[in-house]
């Protein structure tokens, strides 16, 4: 069953599949790039590109090279917008063409289980943690979880606009798993985005895996 066409609108093009595919698909441009990487990010970003490319045709395009740039993020080609996310388990691609109905897209995958409760003070806010303490303990692991992956997917979405990078603390997350929805409230002025402003994302839990996206 694939899990991202439900969570973008038909505008988005998407791509899914079990990791990994061969350094054999990727483009000359990408392959001498990745030519000294370890084998698992090679296969990583070989599935990504591959993924990509499928999306790139369902739009109605060549297939052209996504390079990495020096911070190892996708140099998408003139016109597109994209987000890639893997996990052991999936690697899944969005893509669109850039205009006023699509300005920026974040896609994270995570593996389909509690986040330690060790990482519960680096991830979340203390807002989010008083909120997840009203849960048992495995239900606020799954949730946390849920806050974790969305953090990464708002993340994703508005780095090519800032180029900046940060921690977890710059999104309080609200969570609604049964509606498959999500909120996101900026705690901090960034780039063009104000403390406050509030981002509305989706969301999907199977039995293996969490993912959410965003379209703004």
């Amino acid at each position: 069953m694939s899990l991202l066409p439900g969570l973008f609108s038909p505008a988005i093009a998407t791509a899914e599949a079990l990791p990994p595919f061969g350094a054999e698909g990727l483009l000359p441009l990408e392959a001498s790039a990745m030519a000294r990487a370890h084998p698992r990010r090679q296969a990583e970003f070989a599935t990504g590109r591959v993924l990509a490319r499928r999306a790139m045709q369902a739009l109605g395009l060549a297939p052209l090279p996504i390079p990495a740039g020096a911070d190892r993020a996708p140099q998408w080609p003139a016109g597109l917008i994209g987000s890639i996310s893997h996990s052991p388990r999936l690697c899944g691609v969005a893509l669109a063409r850039a205009g006023q109905k699509v300005r920026m897209l974040g896609l994270d995958i995570e593996e389909a289980e509690p986040l330690p409760a060790e990482l519960f003070d680096t991830v979340l806010l203390a807002d989010e943690r008083a909120r997840l303490s009203a849960l048992g303990a495995e239900d606020a692991g799954w949730m946390a979880r849920i806050v974790f992956s969305a953090k990464e997917c708002c993340y994703k979405a508005q780095y090519p606009v800032t180029r900046t990078l940060f921690g977890f603390e710059i999104f309080d997350i609200r969570a609604e798993p049964a509606a498959g929805t999500f909120t996101a409230t900026w705690q901090a002025d960034i780039g063009p985005f104000r403390a406050g402003t509030v981002w509305a994302g989706r969301l999907c839990v199977t039995a293996e895996h969490v993912v959410t996206a965003i379209t703004l």
